[in-house]
């Protein structure tokens, strides 16, 4: 009997890793349809919920104004509410004795909220949660080859001590362990294959990370997914510059001496 019930924990402990290292609930950009989409910046946004079958959805502003929103087909429909800054859209979920969550952080535009960043990634959205410490503020990106700070919390505090687990588009997986303070570094990874010269010729990939934490009976799951893309170090390289003004400081002289050949003539 005793040795069953070894196995029955065995088995458990596997089926915890397995389940959060694949971070089961999580959002990412939903699949765009054929044709041009126009850039327009105030245009509803699409996001996929994966395996989110059963999960009720809120966008909350900046100014910690929540609503609820559909999920259809599994994807929601992000419209403008005419206030610029970061958004949140916080899918939840209780079933078989566990609770979960998956947070994603967009960017909207409108007017003004008046408020930080920091106090919408600060807003205790689920139990479990992994916060930005600070969210990527220059151009709103993350990078490859740059570093990331998190932050692990239960019911608002600090998890020391704990796993989470990093999980990208391109295939590479990692797991860290949070410090005393609740923090994690997680260097992004350069995993983009293909590099080509420029931002825009290379679309982003996606990473996620994902937690878990047992509170008595009851297990919580929770999962932060973002966009991250190819560090522009790949084509702004020191000896490229270099090369290029060379090349600008050749041409202006070779302009500047025929000017002075037709002078003369």
């Amino acid at each position: 009997m005793v040795l069953h019930l070894k196995i029955i924990a065995v088995v458990a402990v596997v089926a915890c890793f397995s389940f959060t290292a694949e971070a089961v609930m999580q959002w990412a950009p939903a699949p765009a349809k054929h044709g041009h989409g126009g850039h327009d910046r105030h245009a509803a946004k699409k996001f996929e919920l994966i395996d989110g079958e059963g999960a009720s959805v809120q966008l909350i502003n900046p100014q910690l104004k929540a609503i609820e929103i559909p999920v259809e087909q599994g994807v929601v429909k992000v419209k403008s509410t005419g206030m610029d800054n970061y958004h949140a859209i916080v899918a939840t979920r209780e079933r078989n004795g566990v609770n979960e969550s998956a947070i994603r952080y967009i960017y909207q535009f409108g007017k003004p909220s008046g408020e930080s960043p920091s106090v919408i990634m600060g807003l205790e959205k689920s139990k479990l949660e992994i916060e930005p410490s600070p969210y990527a503020r220059e151009h709103w990106r993350y990078y490859g080859n740059t570093d990331a700070v998190f932050v692990l919390r239960f019911d608002g505090k600090p998890l020391a001590n704990s796993t989470v687990f990093l999980k990208t588009e391109n295939g590479t997986t990692e797991k860290f362990l949070t410090d005393m303070d609740g923090k994690i570094t997680v260097p992004l990874p350069d995993d983009f294959s293909n590099v080509k010269p420029g931002r825009m010729g290379n679309r982003a990939s996606e990473f996620v990370l994902s937690a878990n934490y047992s509170d008595g009976e009851i297990s919580h799951v929770t999962t932060f997914s973002s966009a991250y893309h190819a560090n522009p170090e790949h084509w702004q390289s020191t000896g490229l510059g270099v090369a290029v003004m060379a090349g600008g400081m050749f041409l202006g002289g070779l302009v500047s001496w025929r000017t002075r050949r037709r002078k003369e003539k």
